[in-house]
């Protein structure tokens, strides 16, 4: 969304938090708190410092910005009911419930409607699909608006202008996840056993960070067909998905926020010219099932092996290319429609607005 602003004339600040890890203070306002990824609440006091450092930065600031563009609860929790007071417009970017992070529990349910009041009381609220309506449980708004997970065409110009890609000399199946490592409901967790059932069959390569990353380094050491490259820039996370054959994007439904499941992924692997390998019941695999340009398991262990097994580099070829042309016929202008949709919306921001984003 930086870019989306400032192609139309906002000047953009971002507040972000980088858990302690090298960050560029050229980019905006850094909280260098240390913290680790998907630890929910055990690092409460880490996310309390960050909660304060966004209000320490939005009143400093006050006359620097007339926007506030939050991205999810812990953000705004602060930041909304502030830039109410400041009386600053507000868009309120709702990439993950708390639900999706809590799950049930009388503290989630709590939370879930402070959700939905500051998205109520939003100017603008931006979803990644219409289903996180449903997830998020609120009727359709004025102020709502659709913006999908779709990556940055222009980060990977020679890829999309082809729809293959270098793959390396190996008759190997090269599978790729680059992104959050959670530790569990995402399949990453069945990811060596797979290497080790299918070693001449399959090769996986890894890159992100996140609750395995140990794991994962201990486990690449052992593996022959297993690497993992640890934490990389989008632009770098883009340029290995188009060395694969297959992009490995589970949402296992042991985690029930998976059923509103909107994730980049499914849109790169159409970009990219890639078959995608995910789960059944989830809103990626019904769009993956309607452009066969997929290929499914049933969530468990033994389904994944069994069914990357039965799939070859000729079919990962045809499947990538399937989904190549529904990027082309569907979704390579969607982006830009949205985006237009959006700013429509937020028409009485004006141009040329200062503006500042806060996110995790």
């Amino acid at each position: 969304m930086v870019t989306a602003y400032r192609d139309r004339g906002y000047h953009v600040t971002p507040v972000t938090w980088s858990r302690g890890e090298a960050a560029d203070a050229d980019e905006g306002f850094v909280c260098t708190v240390r913290a680790g990824y998907g630890d929910q609440l055990k690092s409460l006091s880490a996310r309390l410092k960050w909660m304060a450092f966004i209000a320490l930065t939005m009143i400093k600031t006050r006359k620097r910005y007339r926007v506030i563009h939050t991205v999810d609860l812990d953000t705004a929790i602060v930041s909304v009911p502030l830039a109410l007071i400041l009386r600053k417009k507000v868009v309120y970017d709702a990439f993950d419930s708390i639900s999706a992070i809590l799950g049930a529990g009388h503290l989630a349910t709590i939370l879930k409607k402070i959700e939905r009041f500051l998205i109520a009381r939003s100017d603008v609220a931006i979803f990644p699909d219409p289903v996180r309506l449903d997830q998020y449980g609120i009727c359709k708004r004025d102020n709502v608006a659709i913006v999908s997970n779709i990556p940055d065409t222009d980060i990977a110009p020679v890829a999309m202008d082809t729809g293959h890609a270098a793959r390396p000399d190996n008759h190997r199946l090269r599978c790729v996840y680059v992104g959050t490592l959670e530790a569990h409901h995402r399949g990453l967790e069945y990811i060596a056993e797979i290497c080790r059932a299918l070693p001449d069959h399959v090769e996986f390569v890894i890159g992100g960070t996140g609750q395995i990353e140990r794991q994962l380094i201990e486990e690449s050491e052992c593996v022959e067909n297993l690497s993992y490259l640890g934490r990389m820039d989008y632009a770098d996370a883009i340029a290995l998905m188009t060395s694969a054959d297959l992009l490995y994007a589970p949402y296992l439904l042991s985690a029930p926020a998976h059923r509103f499941a909107s994730p980049n992924k499914i849109f790169e692997h159409y970009m990219l010219g890639k078959a995608l390998f995910t789960n059944s019941g989830i809103p990626p695999a019904a769009m993956a099932k309607q452009s066969a340009s997929g290929f499914f398991f049933d969530g468990t262990l033994k389904s994944a092996i069994a069914t990357l097994s039965a799939i070859d580099k000729a079919d990962c070829m045809d499947a990538g290319q399937r989904a190549r042309r529904f990027w082309d016929n569907h979704y390579s202008n969607l982006r830009a429609r949205q985006l237009d949709g959006f700013f429509a919306k937020a028409a009485g921001f004006g141009p040329n607005k200062p503006t500042s984003i806060a996110h995790g």
